[in-house]
């Protein structure tokens, strides 16, 4: 334990070892100050070490760790604000409190204080009552500052091992997924043989599931890309009409097993966006599949295309229920679900709309959704026209 004006002879060499008690670092070349400021700080069960210029204490902190810093402005070799400045450029030390004394007198020289980083002063002559009040706040506000700090080095690490495992694990489920979509497909063909009825609908269910679980697994490989900020773009001009068309020739067969029309609204024509293919084609297959899930059979969904001078708009319009009131700040959360349910019961795993919005944050784009005036929802995504 420090309990002398100067620290232990070894201590330059000494190992950090934790504390019982919080360590106030005292630096001040007025001997008496200092003396004063000890018996405040014992007498309040404080660990007190002192030292007569900065550069001394400067080493002291190398190899040592304090818990706050009460210094004098005024001192030979070094002053306080620069000892301050060089307390701030110290990676591990940039949070550490530090306390000035300062008469009255000079209170100006407080505002270069504050610049170079100062807590707080106490003004000379020092009361124990201020000095110990002031010292143990920011004492607990430093505590509580490091232990948050901590807590979120820990979350963060667990989320970059959670990410890792969600990647391994997504990859490698994907092919299989992928394989199995493509044989029930090869199937159905019949090139092995006609199919009675009951066979036909086991492999249309064994290519419905296959193609839920990989929309799920691409969805689960864009969130660990996002999170590990592992996306990479690769931006180009793209045709708007094209995207759409793409999106209403892979959705046609979807939609068609609960007799939705799929339908393209061009108000401008040639309607081109700056942006990664792959990822815009992946937010509009995200909002075709959740708004043929929400649709009404017999019903009609539809891509509106529409440009003007600035921007560019692609939208997803459906004939579902809509979005229900008060559940608006639902649709963009990470496995966050509205109260509908999809029409034709098929599964909603509630990350499809949080992967499109990251994805359009990532694209500089942006994307919302609204309640059509008759009937539905409509989901629009907005890009700048390319420059």
């Amino acid at each position: 334990m420090r309990t002398a004006d100067q620290p232990d002879s070894n201590a330059s060499s000494a190992a950090i070892e934790p504390i019982e008690r919080p360590l106030v670092l005292v630096v001040d070349d007025d001997r008496i100050t200092r003396g004063l400021v000890k018996r405040f700080l014992t007498k309040d069960d404080l660990e007190y070490v002192g030292m007569e210029s900065a550069p001394e204490a400067l080493k002291f902190l190398e190899t040592q760790k304090a818990d706050i810093i009460l210094s004098d402005i005024n001192m030979p070799d070094m002053d306080g604000i620069e000892f301050c400045k060089s307390v701030r450029k110290t990676q591990l030390l940039k949070d550490l409190p530090v306390i000035f004394f300062t008469g009255l007198q000079d209170m100006e020289t407080m505002g270069r204080a504050f610049d170079a980083g100062a807590n707080d002063y106490v003004v000379k002559p020092l009361r124990e009552t201020e000095v110990i009040s002031r010292t143990r706040r920011h004492i607990r506000e430093y505590h509580r500052k490091r232990e948050a700090a901590c807590k979120i080095k820990s979350l963060n690490q667990q989320n970059e091992t959670k990410n890792r495992i969600l990647g391994v694990a997504s990859h490698d489920l994907r092919n299989p997924i992928v394989s199995i979509r493509g044989l029930s497909q090869f199937l159905k063909s019949q090139q092995f043989g006609e199919l009675n009825e009951g066979q036909s609908k086991i492999v249309d269910s064994i290519r419905e599931a296959s193609e839920t679980m990989l929309s799920l697994v691409e969805d689960l490989l864009d969130i660990s890309k996002i999170e590990s900020n592992q996306i990479s773009l690769d931006c180009a001009q793209l045709d708007a009409r094209e995207l759409a068309e793409q999106a209403i020739t892979l959705h046609q067969p979807t939609a068609q097993r609960k007799d939705i029309t799929l339908e393209l609204v061009e108000h401008a024509t040639g309607a081109t966006i700056f942006a990664d293919k792959k990822l815009v084609t992946r937010v509009i297959d995200n909002l075709m599949t959740n708004a043929i899930k929400f649709t009404y059979p017999e019903t009609a969904v539809s891509i509106v295309l529409d440009a003007g001078e600035k921007q560019v708009t692609i939208a997803v319009e459906d004939e579902g229920p809509g979005i229900p009131k008060g559940e608006f700040d639902k649709l963009f959360k990470e496995f966050s679900r509205t109260s509908n349910l999809p029409t034709g019961g098929e599964s909603s795993s509630g990350i499809g709309l949080f992967v499109s919005s990251q994805i359009m944050q990532s694209l500089g784009a942006e994307i919302h959704a609204e309640n059509r005036e008759k009937k539905g929802a409509r989901f629009v995504m907005t890009f700048q026209r390319p420059e």
